[in-house]
């Protein structure tokens, strides 16, 4: 009974994934964004919510003036043409979830050699990302302009087991929902209903680097499918009551055979 549950979940998941990724392609073409810096988060607010003009973002560690293990993009640039934000509030960030690293065939919630990623928020206080979840505090952006935006780029940084600059090999994963306040406050006025996902490369070739970031755009979805082995992983599945994650193989015709199902805590 289980596994019908499951593979009845999994060709719901399948039809999603491939409609996610037709979507995607064609997602930003009819945006005017030419006065936006390219690969910002791009927030506008329209009421009481936060939208964002895409929910995966993709960066590097290594800037020039950071060093090889700190990057400050993304950075976040308000599209003033779809929705203003109030003069004077803050923008804010909580972080979501955990820290996941790829170890080349899927997203984990294990680190090599004890990594965490922190950003330095406008005031410098750190919020920190870890594969056992993230800091309590929340971070300010920065504050709405007199014309409702904001342009700015906070520093985001990776460190090892031995509390310095530094980290394995690999891609890593975050999540953060972006929310505004008025100034001295962490009460929101306005706040995205779901988190945006920023994938780190660190020191992979780009073509490995892009099989993360793929993957990791299934993962939004809470599912990641690696063509290369035909394996989807599906993080959190329900079935008579008890939480699941599952893997399956995919043997053709839209069809998934489950090889792997371990029981787990719900997820928030």
């Amino acid at each position: 009974m289980l596994k019908k549950i499951i593979i009845l979940s999994t060709t719901i998941v399948f039809g999603l994934l491939s409609a996610s990724t037709i979507a995607q392609d064609g997602h930003d073409h009819d945006e005017d964004t030419a006065h936006l810096h390219g690969g910002d988060i791009q927030p506008w607010r329209t009421g009481a919510e936060i939208f964002v003009n895409k929910d995966l973002f993709e960066t590097d560690f290594g800037d020039i003036s950071g060093g090889p293990f700190v990057t400050d993009d993304p950075g976040v640039d308000v599209n003033i043409q779809k929705g203003t934000f109030t003069p004077g509030n803050w923008l804010r960030f909580q972080p979501v979830g955990q820290l996941l690293f790829w170890d080349g065939i899927n997203w984990q919630s294990t680190v090599p050699n004890g990594e965490r990623i922190e950003i330095k928020d406008v005031l410098d206080n750190a919020v920190t990302f870890h594969p056992h979840g993230v800091s309590e505090n929340t971070g300010i952006i920065g504050q709405i302009d007199s014309e409702g935006g904001l342009h700015e780029h906070l520093d985001f940084s990776i460190f090892d087991a031995s509390n310095t600059p530094g980290g394995s090999p690999g891609a890593y994963r975050i999540q953060l929902k972006l929310f505004e306040s008025q100034p001295d406050t962490d009460i929101s006025v306005s706040i995205a209903t779901s988190p945006v996902a920023i994938v780190f490369n660190r020191g992979l070739e780009h073509e490995h680097f892009e099989q993360a970031v793929s993957a990791a755009a299934d993962l939004n979805h809470n599912a990641v499918f690696v063509a290369d082995n035909g394996i989807l992983t599906i993080h959190e599945v329900k079935a008579l009551g008890t939480f699941y994650r599952v893997k399956l193989q995919y043997i053709g015709n839209d069809q998934f055979q489950l090889i792997e199902a371990e029981e787990i805590p719900a997820m928030e």
